[in-house]
């Protein structure tokens, strides 16, 4: 069974255990390795991130062009460092683990199923100032709503 088809599942193929959060991380962000904690994704971005995650976070989180230019870096600046083998930047590498995280968290809230996860971030919500979930993850603090509101629905309060 492949990554995708196991975040689209919810859970692992060797197990029926759910996948959790920083394992559905990785696997949007496609590493090599699996990370298990906040502290390993902290090591893995001080490490530095190559440039193809933001293609697989594209591809696996249903990222379009433009969320992904605006929310993490240019196109332009995305195409030179691919070419010239560069990493991410810290702060560039920060936003695509942050919408990960946050694409992540949904997928999980709403039961493992990308889909609906991906128009529920893309819905303007009264919460969030008539934004999108996906708008608010330009900055730190409407990431951290957008993680509130996914912890109230998940609790049973509905956002």
């Amino acid at each position: 069974m492949s990554l995708v088809s196991r975040v689209r599942s919810g859970g692992s193929p060797e197990t029926s255990e759910p996948l959790t959060l920083y394992e559905r991380v990785g696997i949007l962000l496609g590493l090599k390795t699996a990370v298990h904690s906040e502290v390993e994704l902290i090591d893995r971005l001080e490490k530095g991130l190559p440039v193809g995650v933001v293609e697989t976070l594209r591809t696996r989180g249903g990222l379009t062009d433009e969320e992904t230019f605006q929310l993490i870096a240019p196109r332009r600046t995305l195409s030179r460092r691919g070419a010239l083998g560069q990493s991410l930047s810290r702060e560039e590498a920060d936003k695509a683990v942050r919408i990960a995280r946050v694409t992540a968290r949904a997928q999980q809230v709403f039961s493992g199923k990308p889909e609906y996860a991906a128009d529920w971030l893309r819905t303007p919500k009264s919460a969030l100032g008539e934004r999108s979930p996906m708008q608010a993850l330009a900055t730190e603090s409407g990431a951290l709503a957008v993680e509130e509101l996914l912890v109230s629905i998940e609790y049973g309060q509905f956002a």
